[in-house]
């Protein structure tokens, strides 16, 4: 009777340890603005690695100047946030399609390594052509490409 009454013990020990882990995880769910923030961080080292391999003085102005500027802009208005109460998905909107790029979770958010600069180019080939359309006609023949 006493190996019977330890297992029930064991059990509601068990019991509690899953409730407080659960309690945990709904309570250190990141909210979205973390997730923005840990996209943004990731984003930006993407561009600088881009930048940097470019070794172009226009690009790199041209990213202080603006890029982060429409970087963020973009973030803000295409990140969605999948709440699953123990843990969220933030996703990217773009063209007509949702992209997962993470994961949060205990109060961290981890952005996959499958978000790299292959995948980014094309939103900042769209930044680019946006920033080439707000420069002067003589700034014109230097293109950031």
């Amino acid at each position: 009777m006493t190996k019977r009454k330890r297992n029930k013990s064991g059990c509601v020990f068990f019991i509690l340890l899953a409730i407080i882990v659960l309690a945990v995880a709904i309570f250190t769910n990141p909210d979205a603005q973390a997730h923005k923030e840990a996209l943004k961080a990731k984003s930006n080292a993407i561009m600088d690695e881009i930048v940097a391999e470019r070794n172009d003085a226009l690009s790199a102005t041209a990213w202080q100047l603006a890029g982060t500027r429409l970087l963020n802009e973009f973030i803000e208005t295409n990140l969605t946030v999948d709440n699953y109460y123990l843990f969220s998905v933030p996703k990217v909107n773009w063209d007509g399609k949702s992209y997962p790029v993470g994961v949060g979770a205990f109060g961290y958010v981890y952005i996959t390594n499958e978000l790299n600069k292959e995948v980014v180019q094309p939103i900042i080939d769209d930044m680019e052509e946006k920033i080439s359309n707000t420069l002067p006609d003589i700034l014109k023949q230097f293109q950031l490409n």
